[in-house]
């Protein structure tokens, strides 16, 4: 797999206060018929790329969606990511609305959507697969479900829908290139489903206490390519406070870094890791045992665990984590965009957006990664006509792509995160480094994509013996899960 990977676009939940989006780093990917300026706060472009698409009448056929209604791992459901029953002034609420109300006119279809339980959207895709049933058009569930879907063989090859084409920035590149094996591709994320990157990694950082340590405009640091973890070990020196004076650090003092477990684990995707290398033929080697890790280990145990530099708990603390950061007791916190919803909105002090660091200035771009919860969409083996549900899928992403996504920006630049064209520039980058790993999406019942977590959660920096320990179990359960790809 190519380590140089790009996303174009995931998507934000309507009532997103803050996101992040395409590389500054990285080449421009917007092919000639996107006519989408470099603001993306203006409205549609004048010409869409839907017009690639001619217009069809479908004879009023149904394009049922079946997705969950429980929610997203510990974020909540979104009711209006794919279809919304009228136009209420709400800036995104009604772009999704003309969304559907374009799309439904322009190819006379009707676009529904069915919610079940993440579990109940499982069951229900194979029993109508198996049955022939050829109802749902399109499958949208958190990936620790769908992964299921995909290699249980009920779920259509992206590939084989000449209307969908995967290589344009309507559709996630990093997703394309990772998930695609032997031809066949079986799970994306667009801007179709409007919570997508709401379960992606981010790193925030506390304005005011950048300011009081004259830690240097990090947003200049980001821009530059000059954000590494050794910046970060640099700006985090010397930043804890016994803010109670009981010379004991914990939960009620201020540190340079906070995180749990499971979010610094995210070092891994940041310093450009990868975790397998699956040959042309289908082959899959482990990469844990290599040098960049290692050191990548090393680094982040540095931050971690040397000192009192930083406070980092494990992941069932998270909830006290995201409370500290609000209340102004971190300089960097290892978070969730969901974060923003929860608990940011009315945090005192003024915060921003950073990407994870990368492992050093050579790298080529910045990277994070998906949550586990993160929804992905597959089509069903069986639908009712293929052509349809081709045009009607590519549509929808087309359309999230040039209406939606300014329109959730608009509403993101209204909140003080993104109030400056720094902010808005690092918005833009973010988009483009979330990776959307083979690795983490078919995680079957191993946990290698738990690396960095594990090791802190044992206190333990020895990646060789940890990779000794786990990687031939995890290399066995991916070829198992590759070897489906290879079947006719």
């Amino acid at each position: 797999m190519n380590k140089k990977s790009r996303i174009t676009s995931l998507i934000l939940a309507s009532l997103l206060l803050a996101s992040c989006g395409s590389g500054a780093v990285t080449e421009d990917t917007t092919p000639a018929e996107d006519t989408t300026t470099g603001d993306t706060t203006t409205g549609a472009p004048e010409t869409s790329a839907m017009d690639k698409l001619a217009s069809q009448d479908f004879g009023g056929a149904e394009y049922l969606i079946l997705s969950t209604n429980s929610g997203y791992g510990n974020q909540p459901n979104y009711d209006f990511e794919f279809i919304v029953d009228e136009p209420n002034g709400e800036i995104v609420n009604d772009a999704v609305y003309d969304r559907q109300v374009k799309v439904e006119e322009r190819f006379n279809v009707k676009i529904k959507n069915e919610t079940m339980s993440n579990a109940e959207v499982t069951s229900a895709t194979k029993n109508a697969v198996l049955a022939g049933d050829t109802s749902y058009s399109l499958v949208c569930s958190p990936l620790y479900e769908i992964t299921s879907l995909a290699t249980g063989g009920v779920l259509a090859n992206y590939y084989d829908f000449e209307d969908i084409d995967l290589s344009k920035p309507w559709w996630n590149q990093n997703a394309t290139e990772s998930l695609t094996v032997n031809g066949k591709i079986y799970l994306q994320t667009n801007f179709i489903q409007t919570a997508g990157v709401l379960a992606s990694h981010c790193l925030f950082y506390n304005k005011n206490l950048a300011e009081k340590y004259n830690v240097g405009d990090l947003y200049d640091i980001v821009l530059s390519g000059k954000w590494t973890v050794d910046k970060l070990l640099e700006i985090t020196e010397g930043t804890t406070t016994d803010l109670n004076g009981d010379s004991v650090y914990d939960a009620n003092d201020q540190f340079g870094f906070i995180g749990s477990y499971g979010a610094i684990g995210i070092f891994h995707y940041g310093c450009d890791n990868p975790f397998l290398e699956i040959s042309d033929s289908g082959v899959v080697t482990g990469m844990l045992k290599t040098e960049r890790l290692a050191t990548t280990v090393d680094k982040v145990f540095e931050l971690c665990k040397n000192g009192n530099r930083s406070w980092a708990r494990p992941i069932s603390e998270e909830p006290e984590l995201v409370k500290m950061f609000a209340n102004g007791q971190a300089l960097i916190y290892t978070g969730f965009f969901f974060d923003l919803l929860s608990t940011f909105r009315d945090m005192k002090d003024d915060f921003g957006l950073l990407p994870y660091p990368k492992f050093d200035e050579a790298q080529d771009g910045y990277y994070t990664a998906i949550h586990g919860a993160a929804p992905l969409i597959g089509i069903p083996l069986t639908v009712s006509d293929a052509k349809m549900v081709g045009v009607v899928t590519e549509a929808l992403a087309i359309d999230g792509y040039e209406n939606v996504r300014p329109a959730l920006v608009e509403t993101t630049l209204r909140n003080k995160l993104l109030r400056d064209e720094q902010s808005v520039q690092i918005y833009d980058m973010f988009f483009d480094g979330i990776k959307v790993e083979l690795a983490l999406v078919y995680r079957s019942t191993n946990d290698i994509f738990e690396c960095i977590c594990n090791l802190l959660s044992k206190n333990s920096s020895d990646l060789f013996s940890y990779a000794d320990s786990r990687e031939p179990r995890a290399v066995a359960s991916y070829q198992k899960i590759i070897d489906k790809f290879y079947e006719d």
